[in-house]
């Protein structure tokens, strides 16, 4: 039967075999020598503490209570954003188990699923503690959210007949160039998956680049435009940040997310000149960089006032939003939106977000990792793109003229309603795999 399904993958059994000998020998390696220095950078620092013995494998059986299960994994916390609206529609007739690999992704699911879900994370993909976690779970299906290829996950559910889905599959630009450098490899471990379900046309000729099967793969669009319903007006979310917003503030709140290292004060230098006239709230990507971007505040000379101290004082010239998976709420807020990620050689960030409550949007230039978004937010005049010398000429421009702001707005939110729909598609194929 084994050496049968490593035929039916078009590897010789004995070169198959001997790939992830070597493979499982190489990650032990990783684990002895890199553990040690995050388990003393965790009691130092307190960084990626949280989790971090399930990391290599010690999964207590007491989180893993549930058998029969649909195992999503999702490893960031954008990942576990698209798969809430997936698991929300299959959670009433289905046992959910959910894997994630950081603690933003951890926090979000917990936040919105509470006891619902059993909830892990994911250890290194060593064959030990997945065989151990298969065992435990007995899943009726795996689904794996975006692009996380981890072989030895996708290999052992493979060889224990466990049906493996792709949902919402993408390729950012530095992994395609990857993924299709090493296609040789990669050909035969999506060769494992039942259905590699992508969101566009292009993504597809990019599986099929990199060593895809067509047959297996089939466009379904993207999650995405299907993650939050504005309507839903008494989610716990949107009540826990408006309380913020009822304090009398009565300028107008434009939110800079997801920056990045030495953007913060491209940005923050072109925005200082409306200080007076705006409520700046600045919602970094990672907030353990907090205390570096306060230095950066200091040297612009600008005041702040910080959502973790739990009362705002609008007085100051920028809010400061440093805690963990709200961004995406908080631009219901908004009446400009920055996206970050776009004035520095990082790609961007997710526009979608943004665009679902009906917000004006301004990127930087580099917005390779949503190129395909981006350019149909483009081609609807849903977009501003702004370089780092003219941010301050275009947020003027919405600021000034109500007319244009709306417009941005309404086409943003066509983009949206136009692209709506995925999850029911997605729900479809799983359920199909469960009768």
């Amino acid at each position: 039967m084994l050496k049968e399904k490593q035929r039916n993958i078009g590897i010789k059994p004995d070169m198959f075999s001997l790939f992830f000998i070597i493979y499982n020998v190489l990650i032990l390696i990783v684990i002895f020598i890199l553990f040690p220095y995050f388990f003393i950078r965790a009691y130092i620092t307190g960084k990626d503490k949280h989790g971090l013995y399930q990391r290599i494998g010690f999964i207590p059986k007491k989180i893993l209570k549930n058998k029969n299960v649909l195992w999503f994994h999702c490893v960031s916390a954008g990942e576990a954003k698209v798969a809430v609206p997936v698991i929300e529609r299959l959670l009433d007739d289905h046992k959910i188990t959910i894997s994630v690999g950081t603690e933003t992704g951890y926090r979000m699911i917990k936040e919105h699923f509470q006891d619902e879900v059993d909830l892990f994370y994911m250890p290194v993909d060593f064959i030990i503690p997945l065989n151990r976690i298969f065992k435990i779970l007995k899943p009726k299906a795996l689904i794996i959210v975006e692009t996380e290829i981890w072989p030895q996950l996708i290999r052992l559910a493979y060889l224990k007949d466990i049906p493996t889905i792709l949902i919402n599959g993408r390729m950012p630009p530095k992994d395609y160039k990857t993924y299709k450098r090493f296609g040789f490899l990669f050909k035969h471990i999506f060769s494992m998956y039942d259905e590699l379900l992508v969101t566009s046309e292009k993504e597809k000729q990019h599986f099929m680049n990199c060593g895809a099967k067509k047959e297996k793969i089939e466009v379904f669009g993207n999650i995405k435009f299907d993650v939050y319903d504005p309507e839903g007006s008494d989610d716990k979310r949107i009540q826990k940040i408006k309380r913020f917003f009822k304090s009398g503030n009565k300028k107008k709140n434009i939110v800079v997310g997801s920056t990045h290292p030495n953007e913060e004060k491209i940005i923050l230098k072109q925005l200082k000149k409306l200080k007076d006239e705006v409520s700046i709230i600045l919602a970094p990507r990672h907030i353990d960089r907090i205390d570096e971007i306060v230095e950066v505040l200091k040297g612009l000379n600008l005041s702040y006032s910080k959502r973790s101290s739990g009362q705002l004082d609008w007085d100051k010239n920028v809010i400061l939003w440093d805690t963990m998976g709200e961004l995406d709420v908080l631009y219901k807020f908004a009446d400009i939106v920055l996206v970050g990620g776009s004035w520095i050689d990082q790609g961007g960030h997710n526009i979608i977000e943004p665009a679902i409550w009906e917000k004006p949007i301004i990127v930087g230039p580099y917005m390779y990792n949503f190129q395909e978004i981006y350019d149909y937010f483009r081609s609807k005049d849903a977009i501003i793109e702004a370089q780092k010398d003219n941010i301050y000429e275009k947020v003027s421009l919405l600021l000034n003229n109500r007319k244009i702001r709306m417009e941005f707005s309404s086409n943003a939110k066509k983009c949206i309603l136009e692209n709506k729909g995925a999850v029911k598609k997605y729900k479809e194929v799983i359920k199909k795999y469960l009768e």
